[in-house]
């Protein structure tokens, strides 16, 4: 195996790595600490009614909201569900992707690449693309409680 090729596995070996590393952390905040920014958790769930724990833009916890509806509006509480099990994917995929985005933004610039450069292969703009859904899902939660 020749040297270049040697080194060209390890840092990809080291790549993956870090990434797993990465989506470990970030799974953790997202589903077991519930860092939540500006958004909704599920408390309890009932055949007629569902409570939310709502956050606020630091993640920290803002109210619990306890929410009935009538028979023809059940349909509602497995939207909410749906909608905030969405929220959840896309935060930890906001999240993986901004921090690996960053990562490899510092490792492209410490390798002497020009910043603009450095930019677009580390791919930091579109690691913001999971915004638009999660803004939507939020959208879509206050619309379905209120």
């Amino acid at each position: 195996m020749n040297k270049t090729l040697r080194t060209k596995v390890r840092k990809y070996l080291a790549f993956l790595l870090i990434g797993s590393i990465v989506a470990g952390v970030t799974y953790l905040i997202v589903y077991k600490v519930s860092f939540l920014p500006n958004g909704y958790d599920i408390v309890a769930l009932q055949k007629d009614s569902i409570s939310l724990k709502s956050y606020n833009v630091l993640g920290i916890e803002k109210a619990i909201t306890t929410v009935s509806f009538s028979e023809n509006d059940i349909w509602k509480i497995d939207a909410i569900d749906y909608e905030v099990n969405r929220q959840k994917e896309f935060l930890w995929m906001l999240f993986f992707t901004v921090i690996l985005s960053l990562i490899l933004f510092v490792y492209k610039v410490r390798n002497e690449l020009k910043l603009w450069k450095a930019i677009f292969e580390s791919n930091i703009i579109f690691s913001a693309l999971p915004l638009y859904i999660i803004i939507t899902s939020l959208n879509r939660i206050r619309d379905l409680i209120y």
